[in-house]
């Protein structure tokens, strides 16, 4: 995540009070904490700062330091303690107690803790460092007014700026983001890249022209690359990479990333986000490997957001041990522990997790429709299925969003639920390319397909599903059962019926057979369901239906139909037997001494 840009308190004053005596040679005979600094190596720094206060060194700046590296290695925690004992020692260095408030309201804001953060912010002298922490708490806390307010206080500069940069990305506004990062990549140009770029062209009529004319696109063209090339802030590459993440450009995000990496392979916000583009792009095993070598005791910085991701690729596996812990801690933990909840049919426990924060990512709106879903399910409360198509829309209408694929199957599901499923086709049509091989999508393409009578297209998509759990549920079975009689495969969907029976789900996949295969004129299929549906409920609807169906058998042996016969005997059959209906022999005799009338054997 874009993070708060810190000052460094002193970096002379320890360079000068921690130097060990040189020999005459001029070489050093014991390292200084600038070396470990320079070199990022905060371990070493602090490991020099506690053999310093075990020598008996007692300076203030030995415990500011240690708050300092403490802080870069992403131990908040012990950050605050340490500036918290700072605190208790202030008034030996006034260049400390100027500084503590923000430093302290710092560590608040990273563990969480805005209340007082904000509190500690307010006694903190007005400084640039102060404006930008509070534009973040106002993001945080949800204060649109204060938010406005510190957006006001921002100025260009690019400390600023790219706060202002990451407070675009945490509101889902990821160009604006991006066009800040660019501005301030293109801002910072290294003069010596137009050097090299003069340097590279020859002596041939084409470099001449680029040389002389300021608009010769050749020319333009390679300054360009030098000039990006050249950067001065290549940390703002893994900025760039970041928002192009979220607009799901996950190619183009590990390209631009590629740029940090090359000259700081070591990174771990970098090594963390290549590791989610490969998530993307391929699966959860490649991003695992990747997120190992960022994983090791010796990489004490992020370590929360790699325990949270590990989980998300290693497909939830380890939820309730690691993410309830870091609910408060990494944002997107509360989002896929709800998810988490979601899958496992806990839609009480997800709905928990989500009421206390207000939606602001598209994200968050996406599971709230999903628990309202699940409640309107369960309570019939049309409030939730409002809810739902609400949050969906919201999602699906976006400027950010709208023509994202996460986007689309959310204007679909509005529609869906709104029951309007030639808009739902509309949507998933243009996004079934990049889901092929997806059982969710298939099964929720089928249906929209069944609504609107594609019933041939819906049967192969609901036949290419290989989830045993979709193919087992009601809503499956019914629309298979459906797609086979509207096919002329009534047969089928008899099967489906009898390897059905006994379940829950029978009757009204009986009643759905029945209905549809007597309007579709299979009526041996109709009056095999009616016959079973009047054994079990014995209702005057169910013989009429069955006595129907049976006439419609004689209207087609009338008719001449191929295996009419065969048919109508079978239909026939039904009828008879010691559990036949008191009316039953109204209609087989007629039917009989027709047929053997008409030298039809019955």
């Amino acid at each position: 995540m874009p993070e708060i840009i810190l000052q460094i308190l002193s970096r002379s004053k320890p360079a000068a009070d921690y130097r060990s005596s040189s020999s005459g040679s001029g070489k050093k005979s014991f390292p200084e904490l600038e070396d470990f600094i320079l070199k990022r190596d905060y371990i070493g720094a602090l490991t020099l700062l506690e053999f310093l206060k075990n020598d008996g060194n007692t300076d203030i700046w030995l415990e500011v330091w240690a708050a300092w590296c403490w802080f870069h290695l992403g131990e908040y925690r012990s950050a605050l303690e340490a500036y918290l004992r700072v605190q208790d020692r202030a008034e030996e260095e006034a260049r400390v107690a100027d500084h503590l408030p923000i430093d302290i309201a710092v560590c608040y804001f990273y563990l969480g803790m805005y209340k007082e953060s904000q509190e500690m912010a307010e006694k903190a002298a007005n400084c640039a460092l102060k404006s930008r922490l509070q534009l973040h708490l106002a993001h945080s806390i949800g204060d649109s007014a204060a938010l406005l307010a510190a957006h006001g206080a921002l100025r260009d500069t690019p400390d600023d700026q790219l706060c202002l940069a990451s407070a675009h990305y945490l509101r889902a506004h990821y160009q604006e983001a991006v066009d800040v990062y660019k501005k301030l990549l293109l801002d910072k140009r290294d003069s010596a890249a137009l050097l090299a770029a003069h340097g590279a062209l020859r002596d041939t009529p084409d470099d001449q022209l680029c040389l002389a004319s300021a608009h010769y696109q050749e020319a333009v063209d390679v300054y360009k690359k030098l000039l990006l090339d050249k950067r001065s802030y290549v940390a703002l590459n893994v900025y760039v990479a970041l928002c192009y993440y979220k607009l799901d450009y996950y190619d183009v995000s590990q390209e631009v990333l590629g740029v940090l990496l090359a000259q700081h392979p070591d990174s771990t916000v970098a090594g963390n986000l290549k590791a989610c583009n490969l998530f993307r792009l391929y699966n959860g095993k490649a991003a695992e490997a990747e997120l190992k070598q960022i994983s090791s005791d010796q990489h004490t910085f992020g370590q929360d957001l790699v325990k949270h991701n590990l989980v998300v690729f290693r497909n939830g596996e380890g939820a309730l041990k690691v993410l309830p812990q870091l609910v408060d801690v990494v944002p997107e933990a509360r989002l896929n522990l709800a998810g988490y909840h979601l899958r496992r049919r806990e839609p009480l426990e997800a709905r928990r997790l989500l009421e206390p924060v207000q939606p602001t990512s598209p994200l968050h709106y996406i599971l709230r429709a999903v628990v309202a879903v699940r409640m309107y399910n369960e309570t019939g409360d049309e409030e939730h299925m409002k809810t739902a198509q609400q949050s969906f829309h919201a999602v699906g209408s976006s400027p950010s969003e709208c023509d994202t694929i996460p986007g689309r199957q959310c204007m679909a599901s509005s529609y869906f639920l709104a029951a309007q499923h030639e808009e739902v086709l509309l949507y998933l049509n243009s996004i079934k390319s990049f889901f092929v091989n997806d059982d969710t999508f298939n099964f929720n393409y089928a249906q929209a397909k069944v609504a609107t009578g594609f019933y041939r297209e819906a049967e192969e998509c609901l036949l290419a599903i290989q989830d045993e759990t979709i193919r087992g549920s009601y809503t499956y079975l019914a629309c298979l059962a459906r797609c086979h009689v509207m096919n002329k495969d009534a047969d089928h969907a008899w099967d489906i019926c009898v390897k059905s029976a006994g379940t829950p789900d029978s009757f009204a996949l009986l009643q759905l057979v029945a209905n549809d295969s007597y309007r579709m004129g299979q009526f041996l299929v109709a009056a095999k369901a009616f016959h079973m549906l009047d054994r079990l409920d014995g209702g005057p609807e169910m013989w009429e239906g069955l006595r129907g169906a049976v006439c419609g058998c004689a209207q087609m042996a009338a008719a001449g139909k191929q295996g009419a016969a065969a048919e109508l005997r079978e239909a026939l059959g039904l009828l008879r037997g010691p559990r036949a209906h008191p009316r039953a022999e109204h209609i087989v005799k007629p039917i009989t001494k027709w047929a053997q009338q008409n030298r039809i054997a019955v």
